[in-house]
């Protein structure tokens, strides 16, 4: 459940943020997300550490005007860079990039959670 995931990760995040995060806690998992965008950077290249399968890193959201052919005009949308860095012999190329066109979907709104 959604609501059990938020709770759980705000327990880690509160921990971590103490320095009490037991070293158990950072262990054996398959997948890391990375924001690079908190430093203002749009773009980086994330690495999974070892062991790990994936990791997906976000960047910080840049104003771009965009054409919209409904008003004709150019409107001012927020975007930003997310990259999914995949180990191939574990997660195939189609499945990484529909987890990845998920991700964005689900970004672009978030209602749907």
């Amino acid at each position: 459940c959604l609501s059990e995931l938020v709770e759980d990760y705000n327990r880690l995040v509160d921990l971590a943020r103490s320095r009490k995060l037991p070293e158990e806690a950072c262990q054996h998992g398959i997948a890391t997300v990375t924001n690079f965008g908190t430093f203002g950077l749009t773009w980086g290249t994330p690495i999974p550490l070892p062991n790990e399968t994936l990791i997906l890193g976000l960047s910080a959201g840049v104003k771009r005007p965009v054409w919209s052919d409904e008003t004709q005009t150019f409107i001012p949308v927020t975007e930003a860079e997310i990259d999914l860095t995949f180990d191939h012999r574990v997660v195939d190329g189609g499945g990484a990039g529909m987890l990845l066109n998920r991700i964005s979907e689900l970004l672009q709104t978030p209602e749907a959670l």
